[in-house]
């Protein structure tokens, strides 16, 4: 039986990866991610799917594929008791999901799937998806746990929290580097890579027809380059059928690697006597790590938020982590709903419960917690995390004259990201900073890198995926498929 690969996102656009792999009966997932383009097509931050139909939704608009057997029972019969996405009996639609990393445009539509599906991916990224569970509310936390939903519970005296009462784990088959692995029969290995998160891994699977190399996304400049080489090698070795290779940023030639961003970046904060802010990828602890380290040489300490610290003590200790010390960086805690915190005239245990993180307590045991107020006196001795969501921060830390605002992660690439950058403007505008100064280093190859890539696997096959320019690949490789959702590729 002819292995075959069936691209439901990742095609033609810049993330949504969700292609699925058959063989010999088995079937399995590579990521399933959300569409980012179809999210802003049809939604925004007030118009959302309907909590009881957002399965129907989304496979209308085409942000989940139309499989029976695939999504959460609980969901679809109550929506209709006779949904035509329910499977025939108990039939399973796919055996497995292959993450290669968690950024949601790889797992954001994973909390949709059937309850029995294997999720398969490295220990850092199932840390990952635990710090997504800690984090957030509702369906959208369900990645390593999950809740059952529109079940009538009658009331008790004794008040049990949903998560207590009916928590039940997934199933999450944690992958060691370069080990074959086995799912209902299909073998493959996972290889960790570079990329701007950490725990990011690319697959070789041994189908019946050949060898399928899933890249995911990866770099070969960043600080653990070796990995991702190594994995080339294996694939140079491995007479790789089909190569599904990302290609965000193939129309560019070269990228810095981080270690050029640290530079650049200690000349840009040396230039600015005021308060330096910084907005970046917000797990990207890679980044964490240079902008401590340029922050150090600038005499300033990184402050980070509350998630990020957290994030960062749940993967400390890990094998092959790069993170800052602690003593190098500061957690800033941000007023709340009372904004009370660091009022003198509340005591800690008020301050504390204004804050409604699962994660709380670990945060509330560190010593290096400071507050806006705090950094406005000495603002000359921090560069400070300030995403698009935090913004709000600047009333509290009175940028002075001579502050500065770093951008430090893709540019906007769509309407609704460049309407944020005005927005980010505007806020810049108004308390006299100049407009953001761009330094970053990508997670994604340049066109260089991946032209390297291709020449050196030599596959028979090129699928570009991850990317709105496929046709680009077409210098560099005889027989390049340039595919469309839905398409369905026989190897």
């Amino acid at each position: 039986m002819a292995t075959s690969l069936a691209f439901y996102g990742g095609v033609n656009e810049i993330g949504g990866n969700k292609i699925l792999l058959e063989d010999n009966g088995t079937r399995v997932f590579l990521d399933f991610g959300m569409s980012f383009r179809i999210r802003n097509m049809y939604y925004d931050e007030l118009l959302r799917a309907r909590g009881f139909a957002t399965i129907d939704e989304y496979v209308s608009f085409g942000q989940l594929p139309a499989l029976r057997g695939l999504y959460r029972t609980d969901h679809l019969r109550h929506a209709d008791t006779d949904h035509e996405l329910l499977g025939k009996g108990d039939e399973r639609a796919v055996d497995a999901v292959l993450i290669t990393h968690g950024h949601m445009d790889h797992i954001g539509l994973i909390p949709y799937l059937r309850t029995d599906i294997q999720l398969v991916g490295t220990e850092l990224t199932r840390r990952y998806i635990q710090y997504i569970e800690d984090s957030k509310d509702g369906l959208q936390r369900e990645y390593a746990h999950w809740y059952p939903a529109f079940e009538y519970r009658p009331s008790t005296k004794t008040k049990t929290t949903r998560s207590e009462k009916t928590k039940q784990d997934r199933q999450y088959m944690v992958v060691g580097p370069k080990k074959a692995h086995t799912i209902a029969g299909l073998e493959f290995e996972a290889y960790p890579v570079d990329h701007s998160l950490h725990g990011a891994c690319s697959y070789i699977i041994k189908s019946s027809s050949g060898n399928v190399a899933y890249t995911g996304d990866l770099r070969l400049h960043g600080p653990l380059e070796s990995a991702s080489r190594d994995y080339v090698k294996a694939l140079e070795k491995s007479d790789v059928k089909v190569l599904l290779c990302e290609g965000t940023h193939v129309d560019k030639s070269t990228e810095i690697t981080e270690n050029e961003l640290q530079g650049n970046l200690i000349s840009k904060v040396q230039r600015n006597k005021g308060l330096v802010l910084a907005n970046y990828a917000p797990f990207d602890v890679f980044r964490i790590l240079t902008l401590a380290k340029a922050a150090a040489a600038c005499d300033r300490k990184l402050l980070v938020n509350p998630s990020q610290a957290y994030y960062m003590s749940l993967i400390e200790g890990m094998p092959n982590i790069l993170l800052p010390h602690r003593d190098e960086i500061g957690v800033l805690m941000p007023r709340m709903n009372w904004g009370i915190w660091g009022d003198k005239r509340f005591d800690m245990g008020l301050w504390q419960s204004d804050y409604d993180w699962r994660f709380k307590d670990s945060i509330f045991s560190r010593t290096d917690l400071l507050t806006a107020q705090e950094v406005s006196k000495s603002p000359e001795e921090y560069l400070v995390t300030c995403s698009f969501y935090e913004l709000n921060l600047l009333h509290d830390l009175k940028p002075p004259k001579g502050s500065a605002y770093l951008w430090s992660r893709s540019m906007p690439y769509d309407e609704e990201g460049e309407m944020d950058m005005d927005r980010v403007s505007n806020w810049l505008t108004h308390f006299g900073i100049d407009k953001p100064i761009e330094v970053h280093c990508s997670g994604h190859m340049p066109g260089n890198d991946i032209r390297t890539l291709i020449d050196t696997v030599q596959p028979e096959v090129v699928v570009p995926i991850h990317t709105k320019q496929p046709e680009l690949f077409r210098d560099w490789h005889e027989d390049v498929r340039i595919l469309n959702y839905g398409d369905v590729l026989n190897v």
